[in-house]
This record gives C-alpha cells, sequence and structure tokens, in this order.
C-alpha cells in the first residue's frame, strides 16, 4: 500500500529480550521466534538476547541473525550483563521491541536510549516476587512511560493489570500466535499406543510442572474424575505431586518431558486437556492453543488473564474458579461424558485458531503497527 510522503526502505526491527528460541524453549522465547522469522518477509529483523555465557558474539537462530550478550550469571532469572546496554545502544533500528518483564533489557535501554521508536511487549505482570519488585518497579515504570506503544496479549489482562492501569491510553492489544499446521498431523501408531496404554478417553496436562501451574489442585481433583489422568512434562513440583497422588490413593501417570512428534500424539489422543493454573503468572496459555489446534476441548481457570479469552468458556471448553479441584472435576467429567459437546468445542477451538491465533496473521498485525508508529511523523 502507498502511502503519500512515506519512504519505501525496509523497517529496522530489533525484538529484545534475555533467551531466543532455541536453545531456550518457552512461550516468550517461541513468540519471539516467530515474529522474527515472519517479520522478516516485509522487514530487516534482529535479536538482541543474552548468552548464557560470558562470551559475546552473533549467530543465526531460526534464520534471525542474534546478538548474544555475554553474561556473569542470573539473578532471580534476570541476567547479569554489564555489556547489554552498550550493545542495545550499538544497534540501529526504527523500532526497538523490548519484551517484558525484562529487567536486564529494561535498565538497559534507560541506561542508554538507543535510536528508534520504543515499545513494549507486555507478556506479564511480575508475580511472587514481591521484595525484588520494590526495586524493579520504578525501573519498569519508567520504561512504559518512555513507550510509544505497550502491548498487552489480550484485553483481559489490560484490563486486571495493576501496573498497565495508568497506561491504557497507550496500549495497543495483539494476541499471542502458533504455527496450527504444527501439530496437524500426528503419529498414528503412537497416538494408538497411547490410548492403549492410558485408556481411550484419558485427561491430559502437559507442561512446565511449576507451582503457579496449579498441578496439586489437578491431583486432588483426580479423586473426583472418572477418566485417566496424564500429566505429561517436568519440573521442580513433579516430586511433590507424585507423592501427592500416592498420598491421596489416585492413579495419574507421569511419562516425564515428550518430544515434540510425543506432544503431538499425546494431544490428539487424549479427549480433554487440563489447564489448572493459579496465578496471573500464566498471562496467556500457549497450551491451550496447541489443545486446540488438535482440536480439544480445555478446562481452564478464571484467572483474569489471556487464558479466558483463548480458552472461550462455553465455546471452546469450560473455565471454573481458580484453585475449585471439585469445580475442575465437574468439568471434565461433563465434558468425558458428552461426546457431542466435546466435538462442539473441538471443532471450534480449531476452528478460532486457525482464523485468530495464526502466527504469521500475529506477526503482520505487529509489523503494521510498527509501520503506522514510523510513518506517522
Amino acid at each position: 500500500m502507498c502511502i503519500e510522503g512515506r519512504s519505501m526502505a525496509r523497517l529496522r526491527i530489533l525484538h529484545v529480550y534475555k533467551d531466543f528460541e532455541p536453545p531456550v524453549f518457552g512461550g516468550m522465547e517461541r513468540h519471539i521466534a516467530l515474529m522474527c522469522r515472519f517479520q522478516r518477509e516485509w522487514a530487516d529483523v534482529e535479536a538482541l538476547t543474552c548468552s548464557r555465557s560470558l562470551r559475546s558474539g552473533v549467530v543465526e537462530r531460526d534464520g534471525t541473525k542474534v546478538t548474544e550478550v555475554g553474561e556473569w550469571g542470573r539473578f532471580q532469572s534476570a541476567p547479569v550483563s554489564p555489556l547489554f546496554p552498550f550493545y542495545m545502544r550499538l544497534k540501529k533500528a526504527d523500532v526497538v521491541v523490548v519484551h517484558v518483564p525484562n529487567p536486564t533489557a529494561e535498565i538497559g535501554w534507560l541506561l542508554t536510549r538507543p535510536k528508534g521508536r520504543l515499545v513494549v511487549r507486555y507478556h506479564s505482570d511480575v508475580v511472587r516476587q514481591a521484595a525484588a519488585m520494590k526495586v524493579y518497579r520504578p525501573f519498569q515504570q519508567a520504561l512504559l512511560k518512555n513507550a510509544e506503544v505497550i502491548i498487552p496479549t489480550s484485553q483481559n489482562y489490560l484490563d486486571t493489570s495493576a501496573t498497565l492501569i495508568g497506561f491504557k491510553d497507550k496500549c495497543r492489544v495483539i494476541s499471542l500466535g502458533m504455527i496450527p499446521e504444527d501439530f496437524a498431523n500426528p503419529d498414528v501408531s503412537l497416538m494408538d499406543s497411547y490410548r492403549q496404554r492410558y485408556g481411550e478417553k484419558y485427561l491430559l496436562f502437559a507442561g512446565r510442572h511449576r507451582y503457579y501451574k496449579g498441578l496439586h489442585v489437578l491431583v486432588e481433583a483426580a479423586q473426583w474424575i472418572d477418566a485417566p489422568i496424564v500429566v505429561a512434562g517436568d519440573g521442580p513440583e513433579r516430586g511433590k505431586l507424585e507423592a501427592q497422588a500416592r498420598e491421596l490413593g489416585v492413579e495419574i501417570r507421569f511419562p516425564g518431558p515428550l518430544s515434540q512428534e510425543e506432544m503431538v500424539a499425546h494431544l490428539h489422543g487424549s479427549s480433554v486437556v487440563a489447564f489448572p493454573s493459579i496465578e496471573r503468572s500464566e498471562a496467556f496459555g500457549i497450551s491451550i492453543m496447541e489443545a486446540h489446534a488438535c482440536r480439544k476441548p480445555v478446562v481452564a481457570t478464571k484467572l483474569g488473564t489471556g487464558v479466558e479469552f483463548i480458552n472461550a468458556d462455553g465455546v471452546t471448553g469450560i473455565n471454573v474458579p481458580v484453585g475449585d479441584a471439585r469445580a475442575f472435576s465437574d468439568a471434565v467429567n461433563k465434558l468425558m461424558n458428552d461426546d457431542t459437546l466435546r466435538e462442539e468445542y473441538g471443532a471450534t477451538a480449531k476452528a478460532r485458531i486457525e482464523s485468530e491465533f495464526d502466527a504469521r496473521h500475529i506477526a503482520r498485525l505487529e509489523y503494521e503497527l510498527f509501520e503506522e508508529m514510523v510513518h506517522a511523523h
């Protein structure tokens, strides 16, 4: 599209975070990698991260040029990287996208004020780190004040975030995305083997075993769930969960971490997917999108975050009060016992993923916003 007076030069976009995928596999890292991949079609795109070592250098990750800055280690998951601000200053970009929470990059931007329009991609509030937040909050507030645009991942999160309440006038909501076809073709033999191992209709959770995932609520709910339960993945809470299951006398399968192929087969083989998260750390719910892409309804919780936006209650699944094991089990049993409802929710969920949450569409929405910012003045 031709706009009078605008330059035809390609935009230069810099995405800034602490890690990239690969080598780190997580929701924020995945989003950044996908945005870089697809925005390269229309712009010159780079990423700036830390290296998880003392070394600094430039590498190619998934086709994207990534500058990895050396660090001394991590404090409360934030890289300690004295050189990070200087590398940020050296980058020449029209748009600098700082993905937060990310103290290293936020402080780095404030110290060096690099050229380029500042966009803050707001993924989550800081939860359960009250002491650190007292130190971090002034820097975060200063960054948000300097941002030209703030991009939360859902209207739900924007409406309920205490941090964003004073910045709503500069917020533009754009969700996260995924590649639906990555979950489209399961290995049928694997899928059949899981159904033989677990049962024809099983409930699946797949993800990291962290406190905020609420898996202890799922284990409690297992007392009343009339279906086999599979809790895949790994993490610091796994030992506690296995002990809790033994104490309650409930049978739950813990197959451990899954490869991508195993994950897709587990999802397609399941009947319902569980998402019992209990804290706002669960800002969006990538795992819900993955379940929906496999045509599976989800039982999730009412967190006041993007979880409820993705898992539309009574449309693509059922959302229940946070921490309510009885309500969770009732919702699972309702779906397990109603094949028609389960199929209806699953079909709607899959169609919605393809129409609203395709990462290529999300990347284009972000790019058009950046272009609008740069060419508005």
